[in-house]
């Protein structure tokens, strides 16, 4: 027993040296550790994947189907802005901040072209059958403003709608 206590004296006395030598041992708990991964997770984490308006998971998904195959053109900006102002009952300021903000979040958008589903995760409850119909429209939309749409685009319209619209996962057999 006496090991024991000298052991735990000695540890004791080692960790309060290093603390007064300035060396940083909150490492060692496991509480503070954990509250500091959670908050690194929270800051390095891509913005794009935890917005909680819907309105601005479709404003996002619309700029990227613009950009998916290029850059966006000015027949598709002018789009996207009346757009916002019509659908979304937007004033012209709010929709081009709404763009330029849809547009800096998607930035390169190799994470939003292929994880669409997780942009739409932290809202997806809060959207109605009405919306969910109208946001597939309005991709279709956009998609087709530059002609056909391009193979790129259908695809990430249909991996929207997949998510927008999971299939049934009940069976016919009761």
């Amino acid at each position: 027993m006496h090991i024991v206590i000298a052991f735990l004296t000695a540890l004791a006395s080692l960790l309060y040296a290093l603390e007064r030598l300035g060396v940083d041992i909150g490492w060692i708990n496991p509480w503070s550790w954990s509250r500091r991964r959670r908050w690194q997770q929270q800051v390095h984490a891509n913005p794009a994947f935890s917005l909680k308006n819907p309105m601005e998971a479709i404003a996002l998904l619309l700029a990227a189907v613009a950009k998916i195959d290029g850059d966006i053109s000015s027949d598709e900006k002018n789009e996207l802005r009346s757009i916002f102002e019509q659908t979304f009952r937007q004033t012209p300021t709010e929709a081009s901040a709404l763009l330029g903000s849809s547009i800096f979040l998607l930035g390169a958008g190799d994470d939003v072209f292929s994880r669409p589903g997780k942009v739409l995760e932290p809202c997806i409850d809060s959207f109605t059958n009405e919306q969910r119909n109208s946001s597939i429209d309005l991709l279709n939309a956009i998609a087709s403003i530059g002609g056909e749409p391009s193979e790129l685009q259908v695809g990430f319209i249909d991996t929207v709608k997949s998510v927008l619209f999971p299939p049934a996962n009940g069976s016919d057999w009761s």
